[in-house]
């Protein structure tokens, strides 16, 4: 199968790859929405070779990088993680092969895990140093996806490891990990805008960035909203009930395509719906990047025929046939010959690529880039974060169009986030 060509790094980004690839040191790699920390991770797992491993907090996001969950990789419990859940596991080979672990979406990780994946590694690699001798990269931005922590978990990692974040237990300091940030916005152009979404980021924001954010509320509903721009709501059901009455809408010749599931693979990890209805003039979001470069994950088309190999798609003013595509559920065996990392494939999933996009939900929508974007703030926002996420995806402040006023209460921010530079060295000159 051809794989999808390295991408153009920029000065800086190239710089970082050398430095982390030469000198090995701890990196938290982090940066605003758009800055490339995705590309970046990419090309360094690319270049680090049968010796790097990547792990994740969600099956989702370790699906999405071509790696583990952290809770596999390690064998931990679904649950705040003891003393008593540190063990020697099976594939320790696996471990002991290991020089470098990516870690990403890494501010879903909370204290007690970062403590036990230290705790963990030194026990299996049979060597008592920071993470057993490991480079560890970190690879997230706190303001974006915070650990999810219920009811009495919050004061146990308070007293147990200092803090609820990842940067929080004590390996993490012994470590020396250095905090780089990537500065430069690739997605948006406006500096002005930037600034907004950066003064949201940090919960800051100010009377007149609040009244310019607030001139692009309409007096549309989510559903008429739809015709013209992508909804982003901060439920799944609001985002169902706008695609369904979008299709329903649509009086034109309907297909049913069916997924294909082999192996072990969680039905709540379905990448595509099962079975996928489809409508000629259905607005869809491609869900995968082309081999061939025709389009990525985000691009967004038109349904407009149905063949026997898949759906014919027109994206701009081009028609492509877009066939089912492959997402695999990775696992990491050690293969003895090469000394060296191997992936196994414990599951399948084979659908077409493809997601009805009249509205989806802020979290689904990570990591995306959107021309139009509605926010849907039918209702309150709930989480640390989702306003920043969910206004970040715009392109630009002339393409943002709001259900109602943003209010202090939908800025949820932690401040504690900020506390991780304190815990970090400065990145060196040289990369800076």
């Amino acid at each position: 199968m051809s794989t999808l060509p390295a991408p153009q790094l920029s000065d800086h980004q190239t710089r970082l790859l050398d430095w982390l690839i030469t000198d090995k040191p701890h990196v938290f790699l982090t940066g605003r929405a758009g800055t490339g920390k995705t590309t970046l991770m990419r090309e360094f797992l690319r270049r680090s070779g049968n010796r790097a491993a990547v792990i994740a907090p969600t099956g989702v996001a370790a699906m999405q990088v071509g790696g583990q969950t952290i809770h596999s990789f390690f064998h931990f419990p679904p649950r705040l993680v003891e003393a008593r859940d540190i063990r020697k596991v099976r594939h320790r080979r696996v471990i002991q092969a290991l020089e470098t672990l990516v870690i990403d979406e890494i501010s879903m990780v909370r204290a007690d895990m970062m403590w036990a994946i230290d705790k963990a590694l030194r026990l299996n690699r049979e060597i008592d140093e920071p993470f057993g001798g490991v480079q560890m990269v970190l690879v997230g931005d706190l303001a974006q996806l915070p650990p999810v922590i219920q009811g009495a978990e919050a004061e146990y990692l308070e007293s147990k490891h200092g803090g609820p974040f990842f940067f929080h237990p004590p390996p993490f300091r012994d470590a020396g990990f250095t905090l780089v940030e990537l500065e430069q916005v690739f997605r948006q152009t406006d500096e002005y805008f930037i600034n907004i979404l950066n003064a949201v980021r940090d919960g800051d924001l100010n009377s007149d960035e609040a009244a310019d954010l607030n001139d692009r509320v309409t007096g549309r509903s989510g559903l008429e909203a739809s015709l013209s721009h992508i909804v982003l709501t901060s439920t799944n059901e609001a985002a169902f009930r706008i695609n369904q009455a979008r299709l329903q809408g649509l009086a034109t010749p309907e297909r049913a395509y069916e997924a294909k599931v082999e192996g072990q693979f969680d039905q709540r990890l379905f990448p595509a719906e099962e079975p996928l209805m489809l409508k000629i003039g259905a607005r869809v979001m491609l869900t995968r990047n082309d081999p061939q470069g025709r389009w990525v994950n985000g691009t967004l088309g038109e349904i407009e025929g149905f063949e026997d190999k898949g759906a014919r798609v027109r994206i701009d003013d081009q028609s492509y046939l877009v066939e089912p595509a492959k997402w695999e559920r990775n696992a990491y065996a050690f293969d003895a010959a090469a000394q060296a990392l191997t992936k196994t494939t414990a599951g399948s999933f084979t659908q077409l690529p493809l997601r009805l996009a009249w509205a989806m939900t802020i979290h689904k929508a990570q990591g995306l880039t959107l021309d139009k974007v509605y926010l849907d703030l039918a209702r309150r926002l709930f989480a640390h974060g989702q306003a920043y996420v969910a206004l970040s995806r715009a392109r630009s402040l002339e393409g943002l169009e709001l259900s109602r006023p943003l209010t202090p209460s939908d800025i949820i921010s932690d401040p504690r986030i900020f506390d991780v530079r304190s815990y970090c060295d400065p990145a060196p000159a040289s990369v800076s």
